[in-house]
């Protein structure tokens, strides 16, 4: 608990060049960088990509103040070079990937991480007050 409120609070604290993102980030295309939302965040009207640009050391931090979902079937597609070890979101309260969603990164929630069924994860789900449930979610531990 220790290790991940320290995790957590070093990416909260996170704010050089930070980039507004709002609503509903579902297709569209983001490079390396500090991701900023001042609300709910979404994966919902199509899947994410999170594009490396061929760096290998690319890191993607998302702080999201409130509430993170994706829909059924949304996936979090990594490219060129793009790493689930170097993406982190850090989620001001609730967290849930719907029905089948393939997620990429680690999830570290201030309350509590639901995996719908079937959901996926190539990451780490961390949850500093309550639990991660978890419904016939297959999980992966990314390689560095």
């Amino acid at each position: 608990m220790a290790a991940l409120t320290i995790a957590y609070n070093d990416a909260a604290a996170r704010v050089l060049c930070p980039i507004s993102i709002a609503g509903n980030i579902g297709g569209k295309t983001l490079t390396p960088g500090l991701y900023k939302s001042t609300s709910t965040l979404a994966i919902s009207s199509g899947d994410l990509t999170l594009d490396a640009k061929g760096d290998a050391d690319a890191v993607f931090i998302f702080q999201i103040a409130t509430t993170f979902t994706t829909t059924s079937g949304r996936k979090v597609v990594l490219t060129n070079g793009a790493k689930a070890a170097n993406v982190y979101w850090q989620i001001g309260s609730f967290a849930t990937l719907g029905t089948t969603t393939e997620f990429q990164g680690t999830m570290m929630a201030d309350q509590a991480i639901t995996l719908s069924t079937n959901a996926t994860l190539n990451g780490r789900a961390l949850a500093r007050i309550c639990a991660v449930n978890l419904d016939s979610n297959p999980i992966v531990k990314p390689t560095p």
